[in-house]
């Protein structure tokens, strides 16, 4: 099986980056990625302020090259496994999150990550392993990996989880996709701007999607799909998402348009992603069982 080291990375995602493997369609391989900070923050006693560089922060694993992938496709990731590291690292900083400006002075916090479950602040939060930043290369220039949009990137989805299938469309030849930016755990918003950042290593499966063709990233679960919009405000976010949500019901469901918004309402839920990054992320939950497929 081939792999990614976590030192192959990218703090943008675009093509003047030069891809570290190729791969087929209906490929696997193993991606080591490494933490937000890049491993600048091991200790409690590690000040933010002194030690991080923002020049790492964000790096993704990647880029991979897709053989066979054209604009108007859409990448098919099957997501088989995330191994976390045995700790990971939260802070607080001052400007950072939706609160940022109440911060006084930093504080980093090394939290131990269990087989089950995470300890923080007296209380035992679940163990949810997600992708915090999964993307492609945009039609044109570059995109920071801290910033997300239609090409995926910086979304810090929950649902992007293992089990899960991401559709991201694909903009240039041979996709340049890459992944980083892991936690174990985090909350829907990711209100302070930091979930549990560590270091993994994750298996995911790459090939072309034959099914759908989707104009923003889109994940499938095994009950739901969730419809991903990113823009410069929330609402915003939210109509990109509904839009695709309430095409997608009119296409599958063979319905007017005007019956689909109305089903969208009915049975979609609205869900922000994070409010912290510099575009706000929402997605619309659709249940399978409102779609004829």
């Amino acid at each position: 099986m081939k792999k990614i080291l976590r030192n192959q990375v990218i703090y943008a995602m675009g093509t003047s980056n030069k891809p570290v493997i190729y791969v087929n369609p209906g490929e696997t391989l193993r991606i080591e990625t490494e933490d937000c900070f890049s491993h600048q923050l091991v200790k409690a006693t590690d000040s933010f302020d002194e030690r991080v560089d923002f020049s790492k922060v964000n790096p993704a694993s990647g880029p991979v090259f897709v053989n066979g992938t054209s604009p108007g496709d859409t990448l098919k990731v099957f997501i088989k496994k995330i191994e976390l590291d045995k700790q990971g690292v939260t802070v607080a900083m001052k400007g950072l999150g939706v609160l940022g400006h109440k911060v006084k002075g930093s504080q980093v916090e090394i939290i131990p990550i269990g087989s089950d479950a995470i300890m923080f602040a007296g209380q035992k939060l679940p163990r949810r392993p997600m992708i915090g930043v999964i993307g492609v290369a945009p039609a044109e220039g570059e995109v920071p990996n801290s910033t997300p949009g239609d090409h995926g990137g910086n979304m810090d989805t929950l649902d992007v989880s293992p089990g899960a299938y991401v559709y991201l469309p694909v903009f240039v030849n041979g996709a340049y996709f890459a992944i980083g930016d892991i936690h174990a755990t985090m909350g829907n918003g990711e209100v302070c701007g930091t979930g549990v950042e560590c270091r993994a290593e994750v298996e995911l499966t790459l090939d072309i999607c034959t099914e759908y063709h989707w104009q923003i990233p889109v994940i499938e679960t095994c009950d739901s799909f969730y419809f991903v919009g990113s823009a410069d405000t929330l609402d915003n976010a939210v109509k990109k998402a509904a839009d695709e949500a309430v095409m997608f019901l009119e296409k599958i469901n063979r319905i007017p348009w005007n019956t689909a918004y109305m089903l969208a309402s009915l049975s979609g839920d609205v869900i922000i992603s994070q409010a912290v990054n510099p575009l706000k992320t929402a997605r619309i939950r659709i249940p399978k069982s409102c779609l004829n497929i």
